[in-house]
């Protein structure tokens, strides 16, 4: 399957993913039904929820209606209320279990996921405008333009992606997941500025080039109009890669406070929270460590141009 090809699935799986993220995700990922009932729960626990005429409701481990009243059991303690005030019984089962603050896991991954995904596409995108516009002008115009972007690219290349990502997000004020997204991606444009211009050097030569300039079209016109449109394709082949890198990034630095802050979950974040209690919670950080890996490779496969 040729890369285009791969890119194509992958591309209609993620936007189906975005879109339907938020309702198949079975409970609130941010809010719990019943923090002091329902914190820490293994994988695969079910407890049912009893729902009263007056609105309120009881989750309990375990029901019996006996006479009149219906006796349950919750974590720390029992109760009773009257058959005659009960409205319906609902059962829900944890499949991932839930966090110390009695979150659904299953749903915090789902969710997770949808900004995780959100985060390194946007940021992706531009990354792929700014790279794109840098290669464009070096790659076509040459000379002293191309000397000095190339030597800025080479400034921002000498220092690794992560460290300059640390510096900018700890001086910025009033961190958000905006802010953050145009971080990563104005840090993140090196390498499609190097693919864009070398393509530009490559094309910039050919014949309907040439003829372009000698029936005199504008400079502009011809790098935009038709040879941006042949140079491209690189770029857009290695999106993928660019997007699996920014979504480890985005996981990186939730994982030590400086990504996207609490509640709204990602995968780096679920995994930073369940470091603190990891011997007892277990299973938290399987759900997304699995899935951090499993994007990132999906990415890596989508751009690998096979023979």
């Amino acid at each position: 399957m040729i890369a285009r090809k791969k890119i194509f699935w992958v591309s209609i799986f993620v936007v189906f993913y975005l879109v339907l993220a938020d309702l198949i995700a079975p409970f609130d990922p941010i809010m719990s039904l019943d923090r002091e009932n329902l914190s820490s729960l293994p994988p695969l626990t079910r407890v049912y929820e009893i729902n009263l005429k007056d609105g309120g409701k009881v989750i309990a481990f375990d029901y019996v209606k006996q006479g009149e009243f219906v006796y349950y059991t919750q974590k720390f303690s029992r109760g009773r209320v009257k058959l005659e005030d009960l409205k319906n019984v609902r059962s829900l089962l944890f499949v991932f279990g839930t966090d110390n603050l009695g979150r659904d896991v299953l749903s915090r991954t789902i969710y997770g996921g949808k900004i995780s995904l959100l985060v390194g596409i946007i940021a992706s995108f531009i990354a792929l405008f700014v790279g794109l516009i840098v290669g464009v002008f070096a790659g076509y115009f040459g000379g002293i333009i191309d000397k000095v972007l190339m030597r800025i690219t080479d400034v921002f290349l000498a220092f690794p992606k992560l460290f300059l990502v640390l510096v900018v997000v700890s001086l910025s004020s009033g961190q958000t997941i905006f802010s953050l997204i145009l971080i990563l991606g104005l840090l993140s444009w090196m390498g499609i500025a190097r693919f864009t211009r070398a393509e530009f050097l490559k094309l910039k030569n050919m014949e309907f080039v040439l003829a372009l300039e000698a029936i005199g079209f504008p400079d502009l016109k011809i790098a935009l109009r038709h040879i941006l449109p042949n140079a491209i394709l690189p770029s857009l082949v290695n999106m993928p890669l660019l997007i699996g890198d920014l979504i480890l990034t985005e996981s990186i630095l939730s994982f030590i406070g400086f990504g996207v802050q609490p509640p709204t979950p990602t995968w780096g974040s679920m995994i930073s929270e369940a470091e603190k209690s990891l011997l007892s919670t277990w299973w938290l950080p399987i759900p997304p460590g699995i899935l951090i890996s499993a994007t990132v490779l999906i990415m890596n496969w989508a751009s690998e141009i096979e023979e």
